[in-house]
């Protein structure tokens, strides 16, 4: 007998007649179900049943003498919601039975038919239990995200207060308006006095909140009480039902009298010593599980911190100097340090290495295992450096997970050099970090610069360690030596960085347009908007002289939010001109899908005037959508949800797995350009395409060709079933006002390309 069948459920009939009780209860018992159970038959003895006994499932007659089955529903619904509500009639015909379900009813069974009681009552209070479950995952997460808002304001707080009562004061606030707390009270020590006192309180109920405050103020002495206990330990306190003895050994009582179930103490930490505590409550039982506590060491911890910087605000001239974090120096004494090493080095020596080092993916540590986990693990780091290099004014701690050092180098050669550079990285961070019991590996790229040969000084020494690390990083080498002509390459990208910030403010983005056409009327059914830089200096630039400078600079973010808002003003003006409704497609970068306001951005812009025929449709790569990315793939089914389409440019040129494919928010395959260039008169490129057009076919995706500039290769669409053709043999890509005469004649191939424009396909298509 499975568990749900053992337990025994609570059964409030609905009925007049005791004999249909006791048929149903048979068929019931036959089937393994234990119960108790209750009948009433007036609408008085319905609301007494459903307080008193708590049933877990109704049972309803349809047509009862007093009252009938539909006021019974009603009463039901009013009184207990959550409870299914089974009808198991006689009388009730097909209609009255579909509106039954309509109005809140799970389920009926004819009494004539029995049989299917059980199996009814049984998927009933599975569905009632999921149900259950579903609202208490929803409320955990509300709950979490409340507390993980309160914890980036005690961040906040930390950064900017430097007064102790006034970040304790803030903080308490935050704890009821942001954490949804009942009550938050910190105490810390004060002068003269040896207990702890309440320094900062909040509450929604000032009384209940004054007594809290009066019980934490009297038992931080005694060593017995919850809060006395939380100080000499230096552990946290977590009670998930204070009115449960078995749970509050040793906790007054008035937690239960005040209505507080939920309670955390938290201790502030200073150098090992409890030099305050938090105490939090909450109304609510058994709320702080495992995931918010993680976020509440997270926030004693950042406050422990706050208060340690506060407390030692005699020591800013060292900290201004050092990490706080790792106790190493920071860049500017670093420097200095460098400085009086070269400064005593003569034209044969002695050679010094500046490397600068930086831990990969500490982003992800830090989204893994949290915050704290990730500072823990910078001073792992800086411990395994200080035992290597015990001179600790050899290395430094730049920011982030960036570390430095300098080491005299001899006469050793380059090669000599990076050699010891690999031994010394895996001997360094070969084995894995033990972090609060988790093992943590970390891979590190680094990049080094030599003195006296790479730079006079140790200003542009260190600068150019830091640009060897900027170019191992674009590279994915290991450990890079500085380069100047790859510095004057950078040098080189920043300037055109530079003017493409200058054209993004001065307006010089433009958006051309390359229709969309049906492979079968030949007739224009969409477009892909496209970027153009007409540049005061170069005339007509092409995205892929600056995209990669605008994706690596951060800047596609900004300007791929002014495409999405100019192609819908683009599409809302050729409405208002008369011309055809179509949906354009615009082509989304992985950074600017990875925004958080990216589908509210999206949606401010069409939003109230897309259709399901005019509208903006999304384009993105392959690669943009990994295993992982299941954030960026919740947005896509969110604007999906809205009717805007989604598709995958360029098909065929990253990986998909068809598991994959069949489990992603997609609606349309584009076939890359080099495969429908290859596919006339190329065995091979023909099988490939119209393998693609069958796999869109078997996922009831559609399918756009790109780069279609001969008749041969529309015709093998055209009989491979291909649903869209974009390519010069209809048009290249064009301005809007040229767009718009296209659009009235319903047809490509009307405006040649402009001189501007005769370029290879390959030059006219990207963002």
């Amino acid at each position: 007998m499975s568990d749900e069948s053992s337990q025994v459920i609570r059964i409030l009939f609905v009925e007049d007649n005791v004999v249909d009780v006791e048929l149903a209860l048979h068929q019931l018992k036959r089937a393994g179900i234990r119960y108790v159970w209750r009948r009433v038959e007036t609408e008085a003895g319905l609301i007494a049943g459903l307080h008193e006994f708590a049933p877990t499932i109704i049972l309803s007659d349809f047509s009862l003498p007093q009252f009938d089955g539909m006021s019974a529903l009603g009463i039901a619904q009013q009184h207990a919601p959550a409870v299914p509500f089974v009808f198991l009639s006689g009388t009730i015909g097909e209609e009255r039975a579909i509106l039954a379900l309509r109005s809140g009813a799970v389920d009926y069974v004819l009494k004539d038919n029995l049989g299917r009681l059980a199996t009814s009552v049984t998927r009933a209070l599975s569905d009632a239990a999921e149900d259950v479950e579903r609202v208490r995952q929803e409320a955990l997460i509300a709950r979490l995200n409340r507390v993980l808002h309160m914890l980036s304001g005690v961040n906040s707080l930390v950064l900017r207060i430097r007064d102790r009562k006034e970040l304790l004061r803030e903080t308490c606030r935050l704890a009821i308006s942001v954490g949804g707390y009942a009550a938050a009270i910190a105490s810390t020590k004060v002068p003269d006095i040896a207990a702890m006192q309440p320094v900062a309180w909040s509450g929604i109920d000032d009384e209940v909140t004054e007594k809290l405050r009066s019980y934490v103020a009297e038992s931080a002495g005694r060593e017995s009480s919850v809060v006395g206990k939380v100080i000499r330990t230096g552990k946290e306190f977590v009670c998930g039902n204070t009115a449960a003895q078995s749970a509050t050994v040793n906790f007054d009582a008035l937690m239960v009298h005040a209505g507080l179930r939920s309670v955390a103490v938290l201790p502030l930490v200073i150098d090992g010593a409890v030099i305050a505590v938090l105490v939090l409550c909450a109304r609510d039982s058994n709320i702080v599980g495992a995931e918010e506590m993680e976020m509440l060491r997270e926030v004693a911890g950042n406050l422990s911190f706050g208060l340690q910087y506060i407390q030692r605000d005699t020591t800013a001239r060292f900290l201004s100097h050092f990490d706080s974090q790792t106790g190493l120096a920071k860049r500017p004494l670093f420097c200095e340090r460098v400085q009086r090493l070269v400064a005593s080095a003569t034209s044969r020596g002695p050679r010094y290495a500046a490397v600068v080092m930086d831990i990969e993916r500490l982003s992800v540590i830090n989204d893994s295992f949290g915050r704290r986990t990730g500072d823990l693990l910078l001073r792992h780091v800086a411990d395994r450096l200080k035992y290597y290099y015990p001179k600790t004014d050899q290395i430094a701690h730049f920011t982030g997970g960036t570390f430095a050092l300098i080491s005299p180098q001899g006469d050793r050669t380059e090669e000599e050099i990076q050699a010891a550079g690999y031994r010394q990285a895996e001997a360094i961070f070969g084995e894995p970090f033990q972090v609060e019991g988790r093992s943590i590996p970390v891979a590190v790229r680094t990049g080094f610069a030599l003195f006296p040969e790479d730079a006079p000084d140790a200003t542009v020494l260190v600068q150019n360690a830091e640009a060897a690390l900027h170019g191992a990083r674009a590279t994915g080498g290991k450990h890079v030596r500085y380069s100047s002509t790859a510095r004057l390459e950078g040098v080189g990208q920043l300037a055109l960085e530079h003017r493409l910030r200058l054209a993004f403010e001065r307006q010089e983005f433009e958006l051309f347009y390359q229709p969309k056409v049906s492979v079968i009327t030949r007739r224009i059914q969409g477009a892909e908007a496209l970027i153009r830089w007409r540049s005061p200096q170069d005339g007509l630039v092409l995205p892929g002289d600056f995209l990669p400078i605008l994706e690596s600079s951060g800047l596609i973010v900004q300007v791929g939010d002014w495409v999405i808002r100019q192609a819908a003003q683009d599409c809302q003006r050729w409405l208002r001109d008369g011309l055809p409704p179509i949906r354009v497609a615009v082509n989304i970068a992985p950074a600017q899908l990875g925004h958080p306001d990216f589908v509210r951005d999206f949606l401010r812009a069409v939003e109230p005037w897309s259709t399901k025929t005019s509208g903006l449709d999304v384009e993105i790569t392959e690669g943009v959508l990994q295993e992982d990315s299941l954030t960026e793939v919740n947005r896509l089914k969110l604007l999906r949800d809205t009717g805007a389409k989604i598709a995958i440019d360029d098909f065929g040129t990253g990986y998909s797995s068809l598991r994959r494919l069949a489990a992603l928010p997609i609606d349309t395959l584009k076939i890359d350009r080099h495969f429908v260039a290859a596919c006339v008169g190329n065995p091979a490129g023909a099988s490939l395409v119209k393998t693609i057009i069958a796999l869109a076919r078997t996922f009831d995706m559609a399918t756009v060709a790109e780069g279609v500039e001969k008749q041969e290769q529309l015709d093998f669409l055209w009989h491979m079933g291909c649903d869209q053709s974009q390519g010069f043999l209809h048009s290249p890509a064009v301005t809007a006002a040229e767009f718009g005469l296209l659009l009235r004649h319903g047809k490509g191939r009307l405006i040649q390309p402009a001189e501007s424009e005769e370029l290879s396909e390959s030059n006219a298509s990207g963002f």
